[in-house]
């Protein structure tokens, strides 16, 4: 039998963290207008460009593919706490989800979706990260795996 537990040394056991990262390759508004930019890449990737508007502004913003980052890139200035619209800058169809809020905040979420892999939704507020990932199908899901870190790549 195997040492008992009381006996484990616990400089004998190692934990290590494998850092996960999911990176968006497709992403379309309800309509299915492709919102990948290749112009505008964030850490090497394609961004999502989505219309963002707040009050009397409107311009683009540049979404970070990897889901969990939030190094966007905003045509506008918008301050922390105030709620914005998104919509698809190819049709012009908004980008609100009309059946959910944010669990955190209450504030309007946003939904992205994933064809044939599920959908991307997030909250309109400037400043509230919540967000969620969900995935329609296991089969969709392609991971590629090194010495660092396991990247799922949708």
């Amino acid at each position: 039998m195997g040492e008992r537990l009381k006996d484990v040394q616990l400089s004998k056991t190692s934990v290590t963290e494998q850092v996960r990262t999911v990176n968006i390759q497709t992403a379309h508004c309800p309509k299915g207008c492709d919102l990948m930019c290749e112009d505008v890449k964030i850490n090497g990737l394609n961004s999502i460009c989505v219309k963002i508007q707040y009050k009397d502004q409107e311009g683009l913003l540049y979404i970070d593919p990897e889901f969990g980052s939030y190094k966007h890139v905003s045509e506008i200035d918008v301050p922390d706490g105030e709620i914005v619209s998104f919509s698809c800058p190819h049709c012009g169809v908004s980008l609100k989800n009309e059946t959910e809020t944010c669990r955190t905040c209450s504030a309007p979420v946003f939904t992205l979706i994933l064809p044939n892999e599920g959908e991307v939704s997030g909250c309109l507020r400037k400043g509230c990260f919540d967000h969620t990932l969900n995935i329609e199908s296991f089969e969709a899901l392609h991971l590629r795996i090194d010495d660092e870190f396991i990247k799922v790549i949708m």
